[in-house]
């Protein structure tokens, strides 16, 4: 059987069998007590704010950035994944179950691990396990958790517009011009026609392990992640991208991203994850209007606490 014949027919296994595949991963989501949210910008619903608790000098930061426009996001107190458990790890990461695994070739963790932890491969004996890829670490399930918590939070609240934000954005212009921008977008694509907007214009899908960084044991390789086209003059059209500092979610996209992980659990750090996600429609500005702040200090990638 040749490499495209493996393709279809595990694509064919994985779409018949997708439903023994459920995780337990909303069993880890974080409840949110969401405060009524009024006239902060047209057209977004609520605002959300992940800030670790012990992170307050980066909240006050986040809030002070905004306040000259009058916006106060909600904010979620982050799930801190470095004290994550071996027990809740095996419900939120990818079970490996025949016939996974026999296009992919590179290392997983089967429990939370750093950086300095190097993995183990695949193989036949790790039927059963749960797994995830090496560069998912154990603080990079505590942000794919906290961001999920906040788009099930929206949608069960039937939400239709909501933006996230991670502490260590930066305000470059106005952020009440996201109302522009999102009518623009309207007008291009329709309503229906987006699910999510990057706020910055930054749209690298990175490059590591070679070309198939994003590669899932459970799924056939996807070869268009770095594809991008321009749609008018202020957007691209994109594929996958790194980054989830500042993002608005359209309630389509919610629906999307919330049944893929309920399907098939973490597998990458969660900015990667979005990639694999069917018709998942992403778009980035060409303007910096919130973006990453630069900031060296990674509570995902190190631990502090």
């Amino acid at each position: 059987m040749n490499k495209m014949d493996k393709i279809k027919t595990f694509s064919n296994f994985i779409n018949k069998y997708k439903v023994s595949f459920m995780s337990f991963i909303k069993n880890h989501f974080k409840k949110i007590h969401l405060k009524e949210q009024l006239g902060q910008i047209d057209g977004i619903d609520a605002i959300y704010l992940i800030n670790l608790d012990q992170r307050t000098e980066r909240r006050d930061r986040c809030l002070q950035q905004l306040r000259p426009y009058g916006i106060v996001p909600e904010r979620f107190s982050a799930i801190y994944g470095w004290e994550i458990s071996q027990e809740a790890f095996d419900e939120v990461g990818l079970k490996f179950l025949p016939p996974m695994g026999f296009l992919f070739d590179r290392r997983v963790f089967f429990r939370p691990s750093s950086h300095q932890d190097v993995g183990e491969r695949l193989n036949e004996s790790s039927y059963g396990r749960t797994c995830v890829n090496i560069f998912t670490i154990a603080g990079a399930i505590g942000c794919a958790l906290s961001h999920l918590s906040c788009l099930q939070d929206a949608f069960d609240r039937g939400l239709e517009t909501v933006w996230i934000l991670e502490d260590d954005f930066t305000v470059f212009q106005n952020p009440r011009y996201l109302t522009y921008f999102m009518g623009k977008l309207d007008q291009i694509v329709g309503k229906e026609g987006w699910d999510l907007l990057y706020t910055d214009n930054h749209h690298i899908f990175p490059l590591r392990e070679g070309k198939y960084f994003h590669v899932r044991p459970d799924r056939p390789p996807i070869l268009h992640a770095y594809e991008n086209f321009l749609v008018g003059d202020d957007f691209i059209q994109i594929n996958g991208r790194a980054e989830l500092h500042s993002t608005l979610y359209r309630r389509c996209g919610m629906k999307k991203i919330l049944e893929y992980f309920h399907h098939f659990g973490i597998f990458h750090p969660i900015d990667i994850e979005l990639y694999s996600i069917p018709d998942l429609r992403m778009y980035n500005l060409r303007s910096e209007i919130v973006g990453h702040g630069g900031s060296t200090q990674s509570d995902t990638r190190d631990r502090a606490f």
